[in-house]
């Protein structure tokens, strides 16, 4: 009679360990694709990925390529601005549809001005403080916002003229991303 509880348990502790052991797996890494745009103190969209590794996925990272162009009517007058950026955070509080993060963030930026014929860097680093949730129905899909602030260095001229791009500050970004 022993032997048979005793196999009854053996049998339930390998199905509980093996259906459980995917959940695990999900607590300790989770990547996605996106979107994620810069609404308030800039406006630029981009391509995103972003990673929740750790215990818990309490530590993440995220990267993020920009494009922004601009065209003055009724003049020749075109500028192009790229970016890049990568983003290091830690969630404080994680919970299983959301989590509350803060990190820092760099990124590096080209631009160009037409027909002045200007090119110049930009390097941007910055601090951010933000959420990401999902909804239970749809774990796969993450919805994030951040807000931060950023600061722009550059030394860029223009005829011994200063040239100052304006995105420093506070900014607000949101994103949604498809986790695999």
């Amino acid at each position: 009679m022993k032997r048979r509880i005793l196999g009854y348990v053996a049998v339930m502790v390998t199905v509980i360990c093996l259906c459980a052991a995917p959940s695990f797996a999900a607590d300790n890494y989770k990547v996605g694709v996106g979107y994620q745009g810069m609404f308030a103190g800039n406006m630029l969209n981009g391509l995103s990925v972003r990673g929740w590794f750790g215990p818990n996925t309490a530590i993440g990272v995220e990267g993020n390529v920009f494009y922004g162009a601009m065209e003055v009517d009724d003049t020749d007058f075109d500028a192009d601005l790229w970016m890049v950026e990568i983003k290091a955070m830690y969630a404080f509080v994680v919970r299983p549809n959301s989590r509350f993060y803060a990190g820092a963030k760099f990124g590096y930026g080209q631009f160009s001005v037409e027909p002045v014929d200007f090119d110049g860097k930009v390097y941007i680093p910055g601090i951010l403080v933000g959420a990401e949730w999902n909804f239970p129905s749809l774990p796969e899909v993450g919805f994030n916002f951040d807000v931060g602030y950023n600061y722009i260095l550059n030394k860029n001229e223009v005829n011994g003229n200063d040239v100052d791009l304006k995105l420093h500050g506070i900014n607000v970004a949101a994103g949604i991303k498809y986790y695999f």
